[in-house]
This record gives C-alpha cells, sequence and structure tokens, in this order.
C-alpha cells in the first residue's frame, strides 16, 4: 500500500496543542505570533485546540508543559522556539528524550523547505518530530523554530502528514 493509500486511512480530524518556547514571550515582553498562527491554522483545518501555553527556555517547564497537553487529551503537538543553536535553545534536549520513535525526515524536509526560502542559513535549525507513546495513547510532536516564517512552512508539513503519523504511530 502506498503512502496515499495509508493517508486516506489516517485520522482527519486530530486534537492538538501549540506550545511556544519563549523567555520574552512567557514573560509578556512579546507577542507569541507564531504560536497564535499555528492555532489558527490548526482550527481553521477542523482540529480542535485542547491546550496552548507559552513557557521559557526551560527545560522542566517543557516537559512540564508536553505533559499538560498530554493530560488533556493532545494527539499532536506543535512546539515554537528553542531549536537554535544558542545556549538557551533547550526544546530539542528536553523533548527528544520522550520519544518512543524519533522521525528524522520531518527535520529533513523541514531545513529542505527552510533551504529554499532563506539560503544556507536553514542548517541552523535543528527541527525534529517524534511519537510519545504512554497510557495506551500516541501523541505526535513536532518541534519547529519560533520565527513566523518557520510556522508557516512547518504547518504545511504538519497538516499533510500529522494524520498520517498518528495512523502508523498508533499500529
Amino acid at each position: 500500500m502506498g503512502a496515499e493509500e495509508h493517508k486516506k486511512k489516517a485520522p482527519k480530524k486530530f486534537k492538538f496543542a501549540v506550545i511556544t518556547v519563549s523567555d520574552t514571550a512567557s514573560r509578556g515582553e512579546k507577542e507569541d505570533k507564531s504560536g497564535e498562527f499555528l492555532i489558527e491554522e490548526l482550527e481553521k483545518a477542523g482540529h480542535e485546540k485542547v491546550y496552548y501555553a507559552v513557557v521559557p527556555d526551560e527545560k522542566m517547564a517543557i516537559i512540564g508543559a508536553v505533559v499538560e497537553a498530554f493530560e488533556e487529551g493532545a494527539e499532536v503537538v506543535v512546539t515554537s522556539g528553542g531549536t537554535g543553536i544558542a545556549s538557551r535553545d533547550v526544546t530539542i534536549e528536553s523533548i527528544r528524550p520522550l520519544f518512543d520513535k524519533e522521525l528524522t525526515g520531518f527535520g529533513e524536509i523541514f531545513r529542505l523547505l527552510s533551504y529554499e526560502e532563506i539560503g544556507t542559513s536553514a542548517i541552523m535549525t535543528r527541527a525534529t518530530a517524534g511519537i510519545i507513546r504512554s497510557h495506551g495513547r500516541v501523541m505526535a510532536i513536532f518541534c519547529l523554530p519560533g520565527s513566523l516564517g518557520a510556522a508557516k512552512t512547518g504547518i504545511r508539513i504538519i497538516l499533510s502528514e500529522a494524520g498520517h503519523v498518528l495512523k502508523h504511530g498508533r499500529e
């Protein structure tokens, strides 16, 4: 069975969470444009928001938000921010150990599309995705850079593949 056949059998709607990782936005010093955009696009596509948080670039705050999203019933989580190489960028280090399976292809495709948009600066992102299994459930997590441009690039992939990821993750 090809990818398109699999996608036809994948969930069409899911419950989602958006977690923005940003010191400045968590202190109220800047608006969370990327998180707001992601929520708007996911809701426009018919998905149900069950959780939203803006947390600082701190490991325990990030992990805590992922746990809360799971407890609220999120099937798909999109994080925005903390995927670069600065010392405060700890989203990947916080979330990667939680993965049961990592989807390295997500980061590769994201960087390819980013390269087409911003050139070689695309190497600076460590965007990734994976699935977490717990209590008989699967939650897919997509970790994006914090810029609005990254949110626009990433949401295209997420809307196309999140249901497909859930389908296989549940097998």
